[in-house]
This record gives C-alpha cells, structure tokens and sequence, in this order.
C-alpha cells in the first residue's frame, strides 16, 4: 500500500483568530508515546555512497481496486497528492495547521469559522484558489449523489448548519433528506471562506485538516449538485473527472503532484507541479502499481521496485527488529533484517485505529454475537495471527481513551476500566471487559448458543482480499473453526474491501464482516458516534429497536441512549465540562458494546513502514497522509 501522512505548513502568527482555533484543538491531542522532536531529526536513508540529487521517480504500491480519484466518494489514487484542504498537519504530527488557508478565525463561541485564504495557490489547471472553490467542493460532500461522506459535514459531530426535508411518517431526517444549497457555507470575499455550525464541535479543525472528502477541486468541475443561480453542468463528466474516460481523470486539485495518467488495475502516475504554493517537489514524480494484495506488492519490493512499503503480517518477524527508538508522534525508527540478510530502515507507527468485527444485529442474534466475543481470544490473535500488535478490548484506540481524571494517561483509564471496571458508568460496566481477557471462554460460548437454540443455525463472515488478507483469514478460521464446538456453522466469504463496505455498510446485508476504523479527529466520538442506539439502529450495526414511546429494548440500549442524549448530545463545544460530560457517555457507550457486542475490537493497529537507504525519507506521525515533495532519491 502507499505508505505516509501529511506536509509541512505552519500557522501564521497574524491574526489573534488562528491562536484561538489552534488552542481549541489541544484537548483532542492524543498521548504520544514519546517525546516530540522536529521531523528534521528523524530523517532515515539517503546514507549510501551516491549523494541525493534531484528527479527520480518514487516506486509505491497500491494494494485493491483504484475505482475513483474523487474525494467524496472514498476515493484513493494518490489523493493525498494532488489534492489539498484548507488546514493539515505536519507530516503527521499534532495539531494541524494552516495549508492552503493563511489563516483561521474562531467566532461566536464556535459557532462560525472564517478561513483567510493565501492568495496566487494555483489549481493544475492554472487556475486560481478561490473562496467560491472551497463552497463548491463542500456542498458536493453534502448534496452529491456520489458522495458517501455526507456523514463527515451534515452527521453528528461535525455538523455545519443546513436543512433536511421531513420525511413520511414518524421518521427522522437522514442524510438523503439534504435539502440542496442549504449548506450553511459561503464565500463573502474572493479569499474568504465561512461556514456556520449547527453547534459547536470540539475537534472542527481537526476534523478539515485530516479528511481526503475536504479536499478542494475547481467550481462547477463536475455537474452533480443543485445550486440556485449558478451554472451546474459541470466542466466535465464525471468519469472524465474522476475516471478514465476520454482523457480522464481531468480533476485538478493544488497539490504538489498533479494526476498524469491512470490505467485502471495497472498504474496510477502523478508528476510534480512546479505551480505550487508551498515547497516544491524534488522528484519528478510518483508511480503506484496497482496489486491484488500485500504478498504481490511484498515481493515486487523484495525485487528492488517498491521504495516504501510494508511488510504482510504473514511475512513479518519481530526477532528482525532492531535500534527501534523512539521519535515522537507515536513513531519508533530501527532497522530490519530482511529474509536474504539485507539490512533496510524500519519505522514502527502508533495508529489511532482499531481493527473489529462488526455484527449486523438484525441478522446475527445476541446470543450468538456474545458467544463469538466469549470464544475468542483477543490476546492470542493480537500476537500470534497479526503478528505482535495492541489486544484491543475497547474500540477507542489507549492514545484517545476517555479519562475522567483517575489516572496519570489515557493508556491507564483504558486498562483499569476494561480489566477492573474503574470509571464504570452502568452496572454492566463494574466488572469491566465481561467475556475474558487473555482467554478463550468455550464452555460459556456454548452454553449461550444452547441457552438461546440456535445450535445447527447458520451464519456468514465476509473478509477482504486485498486489506490484510492474512491476519483476517486467521481470524476467519479460528471463528469457524471454534464456531462449530460450540454449536454454529460459520461459512467463511472473500470479497475486496470496497464490496464488503458497499454491502456491508450501506446496505446492511452482510451478517458479519471484518472493518478497521481510524480516528480522523483524534477523539472517542469520531468512532462511538456510529455505535449510539441513535444512531447505530439505522446505520451498518442496525443496533437498537426503538418503540413507538420513545423507550428502548433492553436496559443496556436504554442506558446508552439517554448517556449519549445527556451527555454528549448538546456539549460537543470546547470546554473542560463538556469534556468530562462526554468521557462519560463514552465510557457508557463501551460498556454497552461489551454487553451486546455489536461491534468486537480485536486489536489497536500499528503500521510498520520499511525503505531502503536510497531513500531519504521521514515516517509519518498519525494523523495524515504523508505528502512526498520532500522526498530524495540517491540511486
């Protein structure tokens, strides 16, 4: 896979606007697992005998199918490249910070945002950067019939200003009910861009600085939204746009690399941009082959083609590991000895993520969902199928756990509260992580599935073929395998990973299926806000059954709905007191899910990165994209 984070762009001092906004975002910082140091000391290869010059191209991997380069509809191709929103961060690294913008003001309590733009940035298309771009680009994630993001700017966290059509019936609003153009965003000047929110939200700039669905594209590109008074045909097409018709993709984004040829399952190249605002690329360019899975895109590196890569879980040896300091950001930095004796650069990376099986409760029972979490053992599939990563027994991530004040760290909160039930916010929560940690629970598992009658009943584990295929094919086996001594029959499906998030996901027709999650804004709720009764009861989980009075089904659904309408619903702002009002819905919204597991976590990701020394290259920290217009080559 294409490996990396974000570029280096600092805040402006001018403006008392741009201190408020970036102080706001320090509380959704995430502990770091080591000291911070600046990017320049963490530099690994370019030490061969050959000096780093200019040009080159870098050689990546791109593991799956390339459907879309369109930022709205979960499209990938490089994104991170061409493409730009108005903050980022720097390489990774908290907290974001100005990009395209100049500047950023925090008005009204949060309640409204006003961006200065830099002036001159120029589109690939030779256009100029303007407020209208930013307006365009953004009512498309809220109104476009490709958009599947809409939930990242009209959901529940993050939610500007705009209206929804009532529906037939007792129903509430949902996404598809946007009304067009209602999008609370504007341009007043030609370099400023405001939007309003529905209420403030405390991780807003976080929440524009690492979303790809933010990135800005020309007005008017493609034709897909409604706008009042305002040409909407579109320049192109939408696959000349964002596919390979014709001459496509055409989109130009303000990137330091602008797309120069896709051919679909085969490459995608983008070259340098001299054009751009910030530091100019040093290589000339950057190719992606495209490959069926990591074993591919492992041995194409082993064959000397790949600059950057990433080792298959199948494939990797913790023994190999060595010197691994740590240098900030959640990184550590060392060295790996390959299989034929070589010796390559090795950066270890905290993700904010956590990899789960999500149940879709309307087709796999609560017995059954409960009997799965008690047979397994999470230790034992964090250390010996991936290999070597977090056993995860919460799906919020150590670095961002809830902590009411307890303890010393977030890492401390997230273990007192699942092994001892410290923090615990309902009864079901006292006793912490209820089906056993470090151990696998068969007996109980079986008397759960008998208990219930469903021995001899059926039920479907879709895992993907080009997303770890290895380590969820272990996970996969050791479920169907232990499924049948307990009673069930689980038949094992293959399917890539964007199938498995269209049926999955959005038409809830899967019964089980494997999904990792990572935090956007460093934060519970940019996870748990899928998995309140609210919320999950009509989303992928389809968690909660709701009567006609109000009240829930079980105590537990009850318990997490009035903790997330009390709690969290209402003191999204930025706050000390809000903060700790929200810990605890989160806190109840765990427990929850330990109860009824819709979702099972099964580890906290960490990303290995590997390149060889021809390569003067930095990792990233964990929250971006890396952008590679620093990057040397010596060869």
């Amino acid at each position: 896979m294409a490996t990396g984070r974000g570029r280096r762009w600092f805040l402006s001092a001018a403006g008392t606007g741009v201190a408020v906004g970036l102080a706001g975002c320090t509380g959704n910082q995430p502990e770091n697992s080591g000291e911070t140091t600046s990017d320049a000391e963490t530099n690994s290869g370019g030490d061969s005998d050959e000096t780093a010059k200019a040009g080159g191209t870098l050689r990546l991997t791109q593991t799956g199918n390339v459907e879309s380069v369109d930022p709205v509809n979960k499209g990938t191709g490089g994104v991170n490249q061409w493409g730009e929103t108005l903050l980022n961060y720097d390489n990774g690294l908290l907290p974001p910070v100005t990009n395209v913008a100049s500047d950023v003001e925090v008005l009204d309590g949060g309640q409204t945002y006003r961006f200065t733009l830099k002036e001159g940035v120029r589109f690939h298309d030779g256009t100029e950067l303007t407020a209208s771009d930013i307006v365009y680009s953004w009512e498309r994630i809220a109104g476009a019939d490709n958009s599947q993001n809409a939930d990242d700017i009209i959901g529940g966290t993050f939610t500007v200003e705009h209206e929804k059509a009532a529906p037939d019936g007792d129903e509430e609003a949902g996404l598809d009910d946007y009304i067009p153009g209602s999008l609370a965003v504007r341009a007043p000047e030609k370099y400023v861009f405001e939007f309003d929110m529905r209420e403030a939200y405390h991780g807003s700039l976080e929440q524009i600085a690492s979303e790809s669905t933010f990135m800005i594209i020309p007005e008017n590109t493609v034709g897909d939204i409604e706008r009042d008074d305002i040409e909407t045909e579109g320049q192109y097409a939408y696959q000349e746009a964002f596919g390979t018709d014709g001459d496509g993709p055409l989109v130009a984004g303000t990137g330091p690399f602008q797309i120069d040829s896709w051919q679909k399952g085969d490459t995608l190249a983008v070259s340098r941009f001299d054009d751009y605002h910030g530091q100019t690329a040093t290589i000339d360019g950057i190719e992606y082959t495209i490959l069926s899975g990591s074993e591919a895109a492992y041995q194409r590196a082993l064959n000397g083609n790949v600059d950057v890569f990433e080792i298959p879980d199948s494939k990797f040896d913790v023994t190999r590991q060595a010197n691994l300091e740590s240098v900030g950001g959640g990184r550590q930095v060392g060295t790996y000895e390959l299989e034929s004796g070589q010796s390559i650069n090795h950066a270890q990376i905290e993700e904010l993520g956590t990899d789960t099986l999500l149940f879709n409760a309307n087709r796999v029972p609560l017995a059954v969902r409960q009997a799965v979490a008690a047979m397994l053992n999470i230790d034992d599939i964090a250390e010996n199928i991936y290999p070597n990563q977090t056993p995860a027994y919460s799906y919020t991530p150590p670095q961002a756990y809830p902590n009411l004040g307890d303890f010393a760290s977030s890492r401390e909160a997230q273990v007192a509260h699942y092994t001892d039930g410290a923090m615990a916010q309902t009864e079901f929560g006292e006793s912490g992580y209820r089906f056993g940690i470090g151990e696998s629970q068969m007996d109980r598992a079986r008397g759960l599935i008998e208990d219930a009658g469903l021995s001899g009943e059926s039920y479907t584990l879709t895992i993907p073929t080009d997303v770890r295929p290895e380590v969820w094919g272990g996970v996969a086996t050791r479920i169907q395998q232990k499924g049948n001594s307990i009673g069930i029959d689980v038949t094992i499906e293959r399917a890539d990973y964007g199938t498995i998030i269209s049926q999955g996901v959005f038409e809830t027709s899967l019964d089980f299926y494997t999904l990792g999650d990572s935090m956007e804004v460093p934060a519970p709720d940019n996870m748990l806000r899928f998995y309140n009764p609210q919320t999950a009861s009509g989303q992928a989980a389809q968690w909660g059954d709701q009567a006609d009075d109000g009240s829930w089904a079980t105590d537990v659904q009850q318990a997490a709905a009035d903790a997330w309408a009390e709690n969290y619903l209402g003191h999204r702002g930025d706050s000390e007191k809000n903060q700790r009002l929200r810990n605890k819905a989160y806190l109840t919204i765990e427990e929850a899910m330990w109860q009824e597991v819709p979702i099972l976590p099964t580890v906290h990701r960490v990303t290995r990165e590997f390149w060889s020394d021809d390569v003067d290259y930095t990792p990233p920290g964990v929250q971006g994209d890396k952008t590679y217009n620093e990057i040397t080559i010596s060869r």
